[in-house]
């Protein structure tokens, strides 16, 4: 079997648009986020090693509710059906390591679809290469980025085209400051990952080019993975947009809409936190006109920003402490 392709960055920034390319393809099975990593394999001292049936037991339980957790529908009501087959039960019994469950649970939803190669699109995962890595050392990594003033902006908005028992939880993540750190945090993890991943193995993929040169790109793409172009891989039906919801196809209409939608404030904040970065990837920044006072509302609200956005994913995250530490120890590199 071919290596797995791992789609991480920060998010917002084209690693769902990325994943629905590559599910297009004929041989390539891509779901929806499967968060094995931060959901699971973080909480192994808790959940056990795979040596007893109960300690298996309680890693099953949480595959079973995986998808559903993090509001991926129809790859929830797919796994809801293979556990309920007493052979995909007695394969996932079977396995001794995580690294085992884990394929297991993948190449059996492969195997569904009729596809011969699995990917995982999770964009939280450049936190986790080091144990994807050793999960799977040659495994091809795609990394997206994008401009941070577009992440922030649709950061900021994807509330409005998300599902009703997900808004204020979306609404609660947003904060100029904290947005920012995150895409800061998860960029500078692409020079740990290029110190773990072999260069033919890893490639960092910008949104932008994604989006205005999209047939040259999916086949570098594939180049990069070691398949073939298919012409129906551009035929992708949405992006995950956070704002055109009944907008179909792939579009570069979302490539610095910031300049008419973010305020100047929350742009000053992003450049100034994030500029060696965006330069590094060739984005330019710019002067921008901002009200003082503004910006110091924000940096003042910045603690109950944090506050909030670490309350609102309480249930969707590994462990808190792991959790913080990843992202300030990639912040402080």
């Amino acid at each position: 079997m071919a290596p797995p392709i791992f789609v991480v960055g920060p998010p917002r920034s084209g690693t769902t648009l990325t994943a629905k390319i590559l599910g297009r393809h004929s041989r390539i099975f891509m779901p929806g986020e499967t968060h094995f990593f931060d959901d699971i394999y973080s909480r192994r001292r808790e959940l056990g090693e795979l040596q007893s049936a109960e300690s298996i037991g309680r890693v099953m339980a949480r595959l079973k509710t995986l998808y559903g957790r993090y509001n991926e529908k129809p790859d929830q009501e797919r796994v809801e059906g293979l556990l309920q087959k007493s052979d995909v039960i007695e394969d996932l019994k079977g396995c001794r390591s995580y690294q085992e469950i884990f394929s297991c649970f993948m190449q059996i939803q492969m195997r569904l679809t009729g596809k011969v190669r699995w990917g995982n699109n999770v964009p939280k995962d450049i936190f986790h290469m080091k144990e994807i890595m050793s999960f799977y050392p040659h495994a091809k990594i795609l990394i997206c980025i994008r401009d941070v003033r577009d992440f922030l902006l649709s950061y900021q908005s994807k509330w409005k085209v998300t599902s009703e028992e997900h808004v204020e939880r979306m609404k609660s993540l947003y904060h100029p400051i904290v947005t920012s750190l995150l895409w800061k945090a998860s960029v500078k993890q692409i020079g740990r990952v290029e110190g773990l991943v072999p260069p033919k193995n890893l490639m960092v993929l910008r949104y932008e080019s994604l989006v205005e040169k999209t047939e040259s790109v999916v086949r570098e793409i594939c180049r990069f993975i070691g398949e073939d172009f298919e012409p129906d891989m551009l035929d992708v039906q949405e992006q995950n947009s956070s704002f055109s919801v009944n907008q179909n196809g792939i579009y570069s209409s979302s490539v610095e809409r910031w300049r008419r939608m973010l305020s100047n404030e929350e742009a000053y904040i992003a450049q100034k936190l994030t500029k060696s970065r965006l330069e590094r990837f060739g984005y330019r920044t710019v002067e921008l006109k901002i009200n003082p006072l503004k910006v110091a509302y924000i940096w003042a609200t910045l603690p109950y920003g944090l506050w909030r956005a670490l309350h609102a994913n309480k249930t969707i995250r590994g462990p808190l402490v792991p959790y913080v530490v990843r992202r300030t120890v990639a912040l402080m590199r």
